[in-house]
């Protein structure tokens, strides 16, 4: 039994919007801060308080919401990673902080001394915003830079108070934070920390804006490339994946924005949600679930392994659709599974991606999402770029008119894999066409990075203790890099250029072990596209091309 039911905001179904466009709207923009105010100042062992929601996540490891909360010996809080119930889970998640939001946000409208009616209208309208990353990934400076933000007052003039929307105030400190080094002392959330523990924010906007096109591509290619539950859902290894898996895609933007010199929250399950941008990123990574469930509307969640454990569910047990989602309930006495979920409309919200499709068939919707996502994150000949390999490229990600050829092309990635848990800390893979490696300033020579988030030490870690086998893969592709440089996606052709660019990589990690787990390889894998066909699908007609003596690792 729960305290507390999720029923998601009220006032019926309304879009959660994109930051970008959330921002110019005064009134959602004021409430939004009014009321994330109110929700960071209350007591933090209320439960519906800020610090009790994001603590749902990690720290500090009690129940949520329960009349006796215990504390969880395996030492972590509810969150489903490395497993078939990560997408699923945090879509209750999102939607408890968005009805938490919200009621602040109409007792917040209530205090207007003028047009009230609209305020209290707009408290009803608002929902939790999306940081579309995969798009645009550096955000509006409201989210990313501004100390002070301009809202509209109680009185309706303007006036500009402390961002709530840049970091988390503890009040005080968590006594569980107490065995974390450097979380133990940090007053506030930080992004991006220096080796001094302060932010470096244009650190950060630099890092952001290197990584963006290789975000991008690993978006579409995660919408595209899977087209079963197991591949898209989590960051488990597969025999025939050659994408990223949301959950992989997520655990980048988790490291680009947490981890500078030293981890800061972001990169840390235990921490994350206690800053405000976590809640921007997941409401972005619950909208690619939308996506990609209405390209894929016969799948949902597949029975699997869940490997790390969490508050509720042991590690080595199945799981399922009908696996509860702990702590997250639709009355107090029956919890959500992943079954019903599909329909967003039940926690009272949208997405603008689905407004012209509204009442559609099923195949309508299809092509229309597909069709989205080809636009919005493939490859289009508008970035001046021009050579056969390009205009291959572009025509395969379906950007152009509908194509009357059997199209055909090899899919070259960057393919590594390792055991997550091996070293004592979150930590990055940073790859560069240069053979003495590079930095976040060497924009010319970056090629992509793959991100852990994962607890940190064994000692304050059961699964970093117990799971020392568990085994996490990604991908960095190279498709729009070849095409760029004019080159050929023949193998041939593809082994002398990657020779020639001297590719190499490097580990940004505190610690002073190597990671003898990694295995880093360059695949291709033929893929074919039908005429008229938006999906491209693997070639089985020929053989996946392997090259493991092409990538160099540097020392950092």
């Amino acid at each position: 039994m729960s305290l507390l039911a999720t029923v998601g905001p009220t006032g019926g179904v309304k879009n959660r919007l994109n930051i970008v466009d959330f921002v110019k709207n005064d009134k959602f923009l004021t409430l939004y801060v009014r009321a994330l105010e109110s929700i960071q100042a209350r007591d933090q062992h209320s439960w519906d308080s800020f610090f009790q929601v994001a603590g749902i996540h990690g720290l500090p490891f009690i129940e949520w919401a329960k009349e006796r909360p215990s504390v969880n010996a395996n030492q972590a809080g509810y969150c489903t990673h490395g497993q078939p119930l990560f997408p699923t889970w945090h879509r209750p998640y999102v939607a408890l902080y968005e009805q938490t939001l919200q009621g602040a946000a109409i007792e917040a409208a209530k205090k207007f001394t003028v047009d009230k009616e609209a305020w209290a209208q707009a408290a009803k309208d608002i929902r939790q915003p999306f940081w579309d990353w995969g798009f645009q990934f550096v955000p509006p400076d409201e989210v990313i830079k501004n100390e002070q933000i301009q809202i509209v007052d109680y009185n309706g003039q303007k006036v500009s108070v402390p961002n709530p929307i840049l970091r988390y105030h503890f009040h005080p400190i968590d006594p569980s934070f107490s065995r974390y080094r450097d979380f133990n002392t940090w007053t506030t959330t930080v992004r991006n920390p220096d080796r001094s523990r302060k932010e470096d924010i244009p650190g950060l906007i630099r890092k952001m804006g290197i990584e963006a096109d290789q975000i991008r591509e690993k978006t579409y290619n995660m919408l595209k490339f899977n087209d079963n539950w197991e591949f898209f859902s989590n960051h488990s290894v597969g025999d025939d994946q050659h994408a990223n898996s949301l959950e992989a895609v997520h655990d980048d933007i988790h490291g680009i924005v947490g981890y500078g010199k030293i981890p800061g929250h972001m990169t840390v399950p235990f921490f994350a949600a206690f800053d405000p941008i976590f809640w921007l990123h997941h409401a972005n990574v619950d909208r690619l679930l939308s996506l990609w469930h209405a390209m894929n509307p016969d799948v949902w969640v597949t029975p699997g392994e869940n490997l790390d454990a969490t508050m509720s569910i042991a590690a080595d047990t199945q799981v399922t659709q009908d696996t509860p989602l702990e702590p997250f309930y639709e009355t107090k006495d029956k919890v959500w599974t992943s079954a019903p979920v599909t329909d967003t409309s039940k926690f009272g919200y949208s997405y603008p991606d689905f407004d012209a499709v509204i009442g559609g068939s099923k195949d309508l919707v299809k092509a229309a999402i597909n069709d989205l996502v080809d636009t919005r994150y493939g490859t289009s000949r508008t970035r001046g770029v021009a050579g056969p390999a390009f205009n291959l490229l572009a025509n395969f990600k379906g950007v152009t008119d509908d194509h009357e050829d059997h199209l055909q092309m090899w899919d070259w990635s960057i393919h590594v894999t390792f055991k997550k848990f091996e070293l004592n800390d979150s930590f990055a893979l940073l790859f560069y066409f240069a053979a003495n490696g590079g930095t976040f300033e060497q924009k010319e020579s970056f090629v992509g990075s793959i991100n852990t988030f994962r607890g940190t030490t064994a000692e304050t870690c059961v699964n970093c203790r117990e799971n020392q086998d568990l085994v996490q893969e990604g991908f960095i592709h190279l498709n729009d890099l070849i095409a760029r440089d004019g080159g050929s996606f023949e193998p041939d052709s593809v082994r002398q250029y990657l020779q020639e660019k001297q590719l190499s990589y490097q580990i940004y990690t505190d610690e002073q072990k190597p990671l003898t787990s990694l295995r880093v390889r360059v695949e291709g894998r033929p893929l074919t596209l039908p005429p008229s066909e938006s999906h491209p699908t693997l070639d089985t007609t020929q053989p996946k091309v392997t090259f493991d003596d092409l990538v160099t690792f540097v020392s950092t």
